[in-house]
């Protein structure tokens, strides 16, 4: 039986909703924020003028400012951009090298400021995510001062690569190569096995990046996880793993971008194996309205779906003691960032908790990621 009984609320229901949402509670708007967080660059950016001696190293660019490419921006750059701005990337430029990124200093100052760039979805202040790919004020301050100060490069560091270490073992799959001429692909993944496994993290590799939008997991016919360009591995927490049963068909879609010329895709998928968990991962996808615990949970990440672009969608919690949680507001659904908010700290819910889903127009949706507590 499942651990959910639902009770949706839609129509008149789910617009009053939608109306009177608790986003009109929270002090201050999206909007309001992105004011506040300009306002103190500028009056950091006073300040440090004020202070600074306007002495600069020798050889450093006639720079007017000390900060730099190699010292201050390219982590920033790195960790938030490049996923999607690499040579044939989702984004239409690199940024990837000192030499790319400088080219359009100017153009990335402006989009940092006006807040466009990076296009992370959801409203800032509601919700803690993991894989979050907005700046902080900070960030947004070091690379508009280096962009306005002629864009120096700094002395590059020694450069060191640490990626977190998989868990067991794991298969690699490459795809058939194939023109992606539709805009949906769908492959059945050699995976046979003669005993229950446990997914603990897994990677799509696209064979171009500018192609493809999302690639969904599936066991089953059932949606157990998504990467789009924002994603790199995707694992999740220790001892919490996907069961893929003896015999179990395990699918990938693959969703391209629309192209004026046939290309060729590459693709590939890598999945790690662990032992078994204390908590198996578990799977709901809900659609507009209200879904009602009747256990304690955990849950860990949550992807909502609106039926336009543009629409806004909220995923907010109310615990037993009613109790609100916002867990993702999306104030402008974008179609091409499918993302999946994933929390930094599972949100616990205790038997009689309900999640609410709430939209601008009805046919929305959300995957949620749980475990049972």
């Amino acid at each position: 039986m499942s651990p959910f009984t639902v009770a949706n609320s839609i129509g008149l229901s789910l617009a009053s909703a939608v109306r009177q949402t608790f986003v009109r509670e929270r002090p201050e708007t999206a909007a309001r924020v992105r004011f506040r967080a300009l306002r103190a660059l500028l009056l950091a950016a006073i300040g440090a003028a004020i202070l600074s001696t306007g002495e600069s190293a020798p050889g450093a660019h006639s720079r007017s400012t000390q900060v730099t490419w190699a010292g201050d921006v390219e982590p920033i750059i790195i960790a938030r951009c490049v996923r999607c701005h690499q040579a044939r990337g989702f984004a239409p430029m690199s940024l990837a090298s000192y030499h790319d990124a400088k080219a359009w200093a100017s153009a990335i100052r402006t989009e940092v400021l006006s807040a466009r760039m990076p296009p992370w979805p959801a409203a800032p202040g509601f919700g803690d995510f993991s894989n979050d790919a907005h700046l902080s004020a900070t960030e947004i301050e070091l690379v508009a001062r280096w962009a306005e100060g002629g864009a120096p490069l700094g002395t590059p560091a020694v450069k060191t690569t640490a990626d977190a270490p998989a868990r067991g073992e794991s298969m690699h799959i490459a795809l058939a190569p194939v023109i992606a001429a539709a805009v949906e692909r769908r492959v059945a993944l050699p995976l046979v096995s003669d005993r229950n496994r446990w997914l603990s993290a897994w990677t799509f590799e696209p064979g171009d990046r500018s192609l493809v939008e999302e690639a969904t997991l599936s066991v089953n016919g059932v949606a157990v996880g998504s990467w789009t360009a924002f994603d790199d591995r995707i694992v999740y927490p220790r001892q919490v793993a996907d069961r893929i049963s003896r015999g179990a068909a395990v699918g990938l879609a693959i969703r391209y971008r629309k192209t004026s010329s046939p290309v060729v895709d590459r693709s590939a998928i890598t999945l790690y194996f662990d032992r078994k968990p204390s908590r198996e991962l578990r799977h709901l996808v809900a659609g507009c309205g209200r879904q009602a615990f009747d256990r304690d949970v955990e849950l860990l990440a949550v992807k909502p779906v609106a039926a336009a672009a543009g629409d806004t969608i909220e995923v907010v919690a109310f615990d037993s003691d009613d109790a609100v949680t916002p867990i993702s507001v999306v104030s402008r659904y974008l179609p091409e960032y499918p993302v999946t908010y994933r929390l930094r700290t599972p949100l616990h819910l205790t038997r009689g908790s309900r999640v609410e889903i709430r939209s601008s127009s009805s046919g929305c949706s959300a995957q949620i990621d749980y475990v049972d507590r």
